[in-house]
């Protein structure tokens, strides 16, 4: 039986929005919520920790589950979350490799993470390019995209960014066995977010310049 999850758009995001939506989700649910990937567009440059940077434009994405559905091993972390954007890109024909905190394609960084706890919480926090990979032509999947799921195929007629983040999704699913429904933030949530967003805004007055 699949782990039900929640895959939620978060809209064009900054750094700070990012953790303080993670902080939010995490607290509103005390660690005993389920897994769920936050995502948006990147509206600026932004620095997630350990060296891991998102371009403007880019996928930016969290990708959080109670600890008791992560690996036991915290430095395990980061491949059980850069893993299924390994699968999203393979999905395309094309030979991503998991290289550290970064996925490789072609010798070029086309994602990158960085592992960190939020409460009771493993999370994976990165960056995705959205767009799907150049391939050879003589790639056995030609640019199409999950012919296996009907109503994932369909968005082969719409466009690469669409398609590397339906990828991405359904790499989540098939290999972590989650179910995942769209979903939008509880009033709880929101609250604790907003929370964690003027703690934050806090932290920046107060330090040093």
């Amino acid at each position: 039986m699949s782990q039900a999850a929640r895959w939620i758009h978060l809209g064009p995001v900054q750094a700070a929005d990012l953790t303080a939506a993670c902080e939010g989700y995490t607290r509103a649910a005390s660690g005993r919520g389920v897994p769920l990937t936050l995502w948006g567009r990147a509206a600026e440059a932004m620095r997630l920790g350990d060296g891991v940077w998102v371009e403007p434009g880019e996928f930016a994405f969290a990708v959080l589950a109670p600890a008791h559905l992560a690996p036991g091993r915290r430095d395990r972390w980061l491949s059980w979350g850069l893993t299924p954007v390994v699968a999203a890109f393979r999905r395309f024909g094309a030979h991503a490799w998991l290289d550290g905190g970064e996925v490789r394609l072609h010798g070029a960084r086309a994602a990158c993470g960085t592992a960190r706890a939020f409460g009771g919480y493993a999370a994976v926090l990165g960056a995705l390019v959205p767009d799907m990979p150049a391939l050879d032509p003589e790639a056995p999947a030609s640019g199409a995209l999950l012919r296996d799921q009907p109503w994932l195929e369909a968005l082969n007629r719409e466009g690469r960014a669409r398609r590397m983040l339906a990828a991405f999704r359904y790499s989540l699913e098939v290999q972590h066995g989650w179910q995942f429904d769209t979903a939008w933030p509880t009033q709880a949530e929101l609250e604790a977010i907003a929370l964690a967003e003027d703690a934050a805004a806090q932290a920046l007055e107060s330090a040093p310049r």
